[in-house]
């Protein structure tokens, strides 16, 4: 049996018998030993090193990574599923996949920025979007 008929029976399980909260949590778990990291951290710790700001270092994001800022926004775009566990037949796959990113991105802008953020998965292809896109949600810092 191919791994991604596996994986996609895995995720119809976790569909079927796991609440969305709790699929979420399972998902965003896999972060730390996710072996297909769209950036890597010592890339991400490079640009963090070489801004001498927050702001700084968003816009370099934005230009060495897949974050767009738009109005004032941040938002990771994908034009393609990356993920190789479902990409190569996304037929049929669900979303619950994309948690993982999910949490992958979670992770990789508490050690940019150096505190936690909020991020909303807005669309992903495995839903039938046109894109996958999550949105960054700065908080404030305050004083």
């Amino acid at each position: 049996m191919a791994m991604n008929i596996w994986i996609k029976q895995l995720l119809k399980g976790l569909d079927e018998y796991v609440d969305e909260p709790t699929r979420i949590k399972i998902m965003e778990s896999c972060v730390e030993i996710c072996p297909f990291t769209h950036l890597p951290y010592n890339k991400l710790v490079e640009i963090k090193n070489n801004s001498q700001s927050e702001e700084e270092f968003l816009k370099n994001l934005c230009m060495h990574w897949r974050l767009k800022n738009e109005a004032g926004e941040y938002f990771v775009v994908f034009d393609q599923c990356y993920c190789p566990l479902v990409n190569e037949d996304i037929q049929g796959a669900s979303k619950t996949i994309c948690y993982c990113t999910l949490g992958n991105l979670k992770r990789k802008f508490a050690i940019g920025l150096g505190r936690s953020v909020d991020v909303l998965m807005e669309k992903t292809i495995l839903a039938g979007d046109n894109e996958c896109r999550f949105r960054i949600q700065l908080k404030k810092v305050t004083r």
